[in-house]
């Protein structure tokens, strides 16, 4: 009688979630990609991964407006817009940080702009 029983039934394995697993090294240079004049390490280093070039393109843009930012923050009368710059810099570093760990291809506001125009 134990042979006529139907074998267990096991669930099936729920889908992957979020983004494909990729290496370490991926992570770190896409995170460095966003922190300033650092995103010359992933723009030198890996030319040939198309979303760590994409990432530190704008990761240089952002890092010479941030610059550029400093430079009128300096200019008396001038200081204060230069640090509401400086803030948007700031928010936006953090936001690519966030969606090239999502490997998403998102155009900056400015840096994506200033990037085409210097051709990076």
């Amino acid at each position: 009688m134990a042979d006529d029983l139907p074998p267990p039934l096991t669930p099936p394995e729920p889908p992957p979630v979020g983004p494909p697993a990729s290496s370490s090294d991926e992570t770190v240079m896409l995170v460095l990609c966003y922190i300033g004049l650092l995103a010359l390490i992933p723009y030198l280093v890996a030319k040939e991964v198309p979303i760590i070039r994409w990432h530190a393109r704008q990761g240089l843009a952002l890092a010479l407006v941030g610059l550029a930012c400093v430079g009128i923050a300096l200019i008396p009368y001038l200081g204060f817009v230069g640090h509401l710059g400086l803030a948007g810099v700031l928010v936006l570093s953090i936001i690519g940080v966030v969606k090239a760990l999502d490997r998403a291809q998102w155009r900056m506001p400015v840096a994506a702009d200033v990037a085409d125009r210097l051709e990076l």
